[in-house]
């Protein structure tokens, strides 16, 4: 994997909206908290709106493009998730990537492109969107701080609750559940072979967790992994009036989870919820669910 370089304060990174629409008021407080560390740049294009994207595709391609080729800028921030970046995947160079390494930062539907980079063999960072970043505590934010900044191996998640038993030594993948999951059978999908992968999700119903898991059990996904870690699945909930009798996404992820062969654990603090400590996409890690413990065995930054 190429580990992009380090950033340091007072570097520039480059925000950009490469998939839904960007409210303003939690963009300025997560500005607010990235402008403390680093010289951000972005432009009135990521304010855009064309129904639940954050403008055309044309738009958000050329802004992600010109931000790859920027020599200036140390690392690239997603505004927000939503949805939108699958679309403009197909248009995007895998070369431009790896020939100006720099950290991409972000979660939810900005899974597509933290695939896409690990499958270009580039590591990344799963972290805050600027939108959620002004609402993390200071833990999570210096956590995020941490791993752009800090190349070294050490310590990414504790307190996991032991679902399978074992340890597992293997690349970090994953991200939002279904997103993820879209990519398979595509050519984005990164190579899962040994990985441990991650997972989360914000408002699906525990039938459609289910399907999703069953999915990639499916496809093969479990079959080639080295363990699993399960974060937060926020507002995962059946309606009210259809809530009796249906297991909870919890109970779900117990289910079929437990069937696995492999090591897995629950309670990651990442995800939409109040918690989303930053990890190294890509990077070597090493899972015991004895000590409940996520090690980073490499940095995301070189």
């Amino acid at each position: 994997m190429i580990r992009p370089p380090r950033l340091r304060p007072g570097d520039v990174v480059r925000v950009i909206a490469p998939s839904g629409p960007v409210p303003r008021e939690a963009f300025e407080a997560g500005l607010a908290v990235l402008s403390a560390r680093y010289r951000v740049l972005y432009d009135d294009g990521v304010f855009a709106r064309q129904g639940y994207l954050a403008g055309s595709d044309d738009r958000r391609l050329a802004e992600l493009v010109a931000a790859l080729a920027d020599a200036e800028s140390g690392a690239i921030f997603m505004a927000r998730g939503g949805y939108g970046l699958m679309r403009i995947l197909p248009f995007l160079d895998p070369a431009a990537l790896a020939a100006r390494p720099r950290p991409l930062v972000g979660f939810s539907d900005g899974t597509a492109l933290l695939g896409f980079a690990a499958r270009a063999c580039l590591t990344a960072v799963h972290g805050p969107v600027l939108t959620q970043l002004g609402n993390l505590s200071g833990d999570d934010q210096r956590a995020l701080f941490r791993v752009l900044e800090e190349p070294g191996p050490g310590p990414l998640l504790g307190g996991l609750d032991e679902l399978m038993p074992g340890r597992a030594r293997g690349r970090l993948l994953g991200g939002n559940l279904e997103v993820f999951s879209r990519l398979v059978g595509t050519p984005y999908l990164p190579d899962v072979d040994g990985a441990i992968l991650f997972f989360e999700d914000l408002s699906e119903r525990p039938y459609r967790v289910d399907r999703l898991i069953t999915y990639l059990d499916l496809a093969g996904v479990f079959g080639r992994a080295s363990g699993v870690i399960i974060g937060d699945f926020s507002s995962c909930r059946e309606p009210e009036a259809t809530r009796a009798g249906s297991p909870t996404a919890e109970e779900v992820l117990v289910e079929r989870l437990g069937r696995l062969a492999i090591p897995v654990v629950l309670g990651g603090a990442f995800g939409h919820g109040t918690r989303n400590v930053a990890l190294p996409y890509g990077a070597a890690c090493e899972l015991d669910t004895q000590t409940g413990t996520l090690v980073a065995l490499e940095g995301a930054v070189s």
